[in-house]
């Protein structure tokens, strides 16, 4: 399924389901791929756009993929610096953090 703009939230929700029981619960970030429990509840994920939205990047199942927080915020993206404070002050990112910002 592709589509263009954001889902309704109930079929968000499914998505975000389907997305993370098929990346196993897993975070696909770069700084949890070699740790071997690095598992998480669907409550406690984020469903990343691999292209964003803004950038023309759609809620198909192909361009979703599962992240832990630590990773989302750490992700080069401008629409993520909103959650750097927070990840700051809650301790789920170092304060040498830019050192640790991933593409892709």
């Amino acid at each position: 399924m592709t589509w263009t703009k954001r889902q309704h939230p109930a079929l968000w929700h499914e998505t975000c389901k389907q997305i993370w029981q098929r990346d196993e619960g897993r975070c696909q970030g770069p700084h949890c791929q070699h740790q071997p429990l690095n598992s998480l509840s669907l409550k406690n994920a984020h469903i990343d756009h691999i292209l964003e939205v803004s950038k023309g990047g759609s809620d198909a199942n192909s361009n979703l993929r599962t992240l832990c927080r630590r990773c989302h915020c750490l992700r080069s993206s401008i629409a993520h610096q909103g959650m750097i404070g927070a990840a700051l002050s809650d301790g789920v990112i170092p304060p040498n953090w830019r050192t640790l910002v991933w593409e892709g």
